[in-house]
């Protein structure tokens, strides 16, 4: 029979192998579940004097969704069940992303938004992965269109012809995403002619509809040439939707992989420049 000591000293590689192995996976993960805050609605609304019952009613909501993205599969809204001050939220994350990320995008966005959107009425918060927003007006289901936020690459495309070759592959995207498989999302890569390859991704809020859906897309792909047509890499982002071109690999758990990299490095926040916000009236 075996002895103990030789049983363990045959065991002990292969747990060390374990261990280190859970530790890296560990590592990954918390980088890859780092949001990059893309921008809010609260500069252009008004802090109020809310009652002690509506900020309680803010606080639950928020805690609801919160919870919902590490249980509900990337997309949730809700109602509080205070009829005299009815509050509507939602979160929405990246359609690929793992439940355990996208509760980590929400979570973050909520600490944000009850930070820099304190004793507001409404509030929209946009992280690169998800967003969050509450209202005391329904807007479940509608169509929100501002604020618009757009960020662009700091470089520029060389050959004019991928201008029409990213516009095409872009509204083949919406086609499948509001048509084809009904997902409100899709994200691909195509060829260029000289074989470097391109990335893009379209999604929309989850409570819209196929035809909402598509509107919003479309006019998001209509505002490319007023901000980023010329970049190497864009992103135009409203409350509903958002659109996004970039030439390297961007994924919701291991974040962009730049090609060309022999590390594998990850976008830094300086590679991307926010190029305008457009809000909404007050």
């Amino acid at each position: 029979m075996e002895g103990i000591s030789e049983l363990n000293s045959r065991l002990s590689i292969p747990i060390t192998l374990v261990v280190v192995a859970l530790l890296s996976l560990t590592i990954v993960a918390t980088k890859a579940q780092t949001p990059i805050y893309i921008g809010d609605d609260c500069a252009n609304s008004t802090e109020q004097a809310l009652s002690s019952t509506y900020l309680t009613n803010i606080q639950g909501i928020l805690s609801s969704l919160t919870t919902d993205a590490g249980i509900i599969n990337n997309s949730s809204n809700g109602i509080t069940s205070d009829r005299n001050h009815p509050l509507y939220g939602l979160y929405d994350c990246w359609g690929d992303m793992p439940i355990s990320f996208c509760q980590h995008c929400v979570s973050t966005a909520r600490t944000e938004m009850l930070y820099r959107c304190n004793n507001r009425l409404s509030a929209v918060m946009r992280y690169d992965y998800c967003i969050l927003r509450y209202s005391n007006q329904n807007f479940i289901g509608i169509l929100t269109m501002e604020p618009v936020w757009s960020l662009v690459a700091n470089k520029n495309i060389s050959n004019p012809t991928e201008v029409v070759t990213t516009e095409n592959y872009m509204k083949s995207l919406i086609r499948k995403a509001t048509e084809e498989t009904n997902q409100l999302y899709a994200m691909g890569e195509f060829d260029l002619s000289n074989g470097e390859k391109r990335y893009g991704m379209v999604q929309c809020s989850r409570d819209l509809s196929n035809v909402e859906c598509a509107k919003c897309l479309e006019a998001m792909l209509e505002k490319v040439p007023q901000c980023c047509v010329q970049k190497l890499g864009w992103q135009v982002v409203v409350p509903s939707c958002l659109v996004r071109y970039q030439d390297y690999i961007f994924d919701a758990v291991y974040g962009p992989i730049i090609p060309d990299s022999p590390t594998g490095n990850r976008l830094n926040t300086s590679d991307m420049l926010r190029l305008f916000t457009s809000q909404q009236k007050p």
